[in-house]
């Protein structure tokens, strides 16, 4: 296991996951660079439309805090995105159990193998699922959450599926724009889930 900075130990090594994810990501379309400045500028101005189309259509006011920061990612971007949650998340979890259940620590070099090893496997995971994923809702970053667009996964899909790429574009944002408000039109929604995370190590 490696040290967290609050000094406990962590079971996953969440830096080299998001190495190995980033480094087994399978490749990105290609895409020149006018084509890709052009997608990040429109993905930017959809999600910029879409907070008031789905607050028109839903009546749903999402909450009075700072908003959603919105990334657009690639796929290197999303893994290591989802590596910091996942530590966020899970860091505090695998603490608890492993001081409610005395179990012994063994020593440094087992820790850092072991956690290199569960590290691995999760980037495998990630990278696996980083040319699947269009957008996500990230609630559990920061006070707002945060709002993750994979550029290089839309315009493979927009391509496979000859669709016009400013409307497919629009409908991912208006989709991920709409558990935005979920989570923060509803207060409480974002402790629930992380209380139900929690539970696992009652």
């Amino acid at each position: 296991m490696t040290e967290n900075a609050g000094g406990s130990a962590q079971m996953v090594d969440w830096e080299f996951a998001a190495t190995v994810g980033a480094r087994t990501a399978p490749a990105p379309p290609q895409v020149a660079a006018h084509e890709a400045e052009a997608t990040v500028r429109e993905l930017r101005e959809g999600a910029r439309r879409s907070t008031d189309l789905v607050r028109d259509f839903t009546g749903l006011e999402a909450g009075g805090g700072p908003e959603a920061p919105v990334l657009v990612v690639d796929r290197p971007g999303w893994i290591r995105a989802n590596t910091e949650s996942f530590a966020s998340l899970m860091d505090p979890v695998v603490e608890k159990l492993t001081q409610k259940r005395g179990a012994p620590r063994p020593g440094s070099v087992t820790h850092a193998v072991g956690s290199r090893v569960t590290g691995a496997e999760v980037g495998g995971l990630l990278s696996f699922l980083s040319s699947k994923v269009l957008g996500q809702f990230d609630p559990f970053h920061g006070e707002a959450g945060r709002l993750l667009l994979v550029a290089p996964n839309l315009v493979h899909l927009e391509r496979e599926l000859e669709v016009d790429p400013t409307d497919f574009r629009l409908w991912v944002c208006l989709h991920e724009e709409t558990h935005r408000v979920q989570f923060t039109a509803v207060p409480w929604m974002r402790e629930h889930l992380r209380g139900l995370v929690g539970e696992a190590s009652g």
